[in-house]
């Protein structure tokens, strides 16, 4: 399915900005994201969390701050707190992986 080789781009993005496989930092702030349900079809949903703050033991806080949502064919049709060119070049880099592993299998 090409909506999980877009999750796993938005992981590398995400790894790339924060450390984190799961967090970002974007124009408002920092969001968490957690993939939820999955439809047959491919579809994959889940919800978005800003970092709200930090408790007095060093916890950090966080709040519903969205969802979002990939298509089967790995689009990103929603995602609360990234920007539209970040959701753009992560669907593209979902796509490219999908493509390379065709060309890998036909030429073995």
């Amino acid at each position: 399915m090409s909506s999980i080789k877009t999750l796993e781009s938005l992981g590398e993005f995400c790894k790339q900005n924060s450390g984190d496989f799961q967090i970002w930092s974007g124009k408002s702030g920092t969001y968490y994201w957690n993939v939820g349900r999955s439809t047959p079809g491919g579809l994959v949903n889940g919800v978005v969390r800003k970092l709200a703050g930090t408790d007095a033991s060093g916890t950090k806080i966080w709040t519903v701050a969205g969802s979002f949502k990939i298509a089967d064919d790995g689009t990103i049709l929603r995602f609360t707190g990234l920007a539209k060119k970040d959701q753009t070049l992560i669907s593209s880099l979902g796509s490219v992986k999908i493509k390379a592993e065709q060309l890998v299998k036909e030429t073995v």
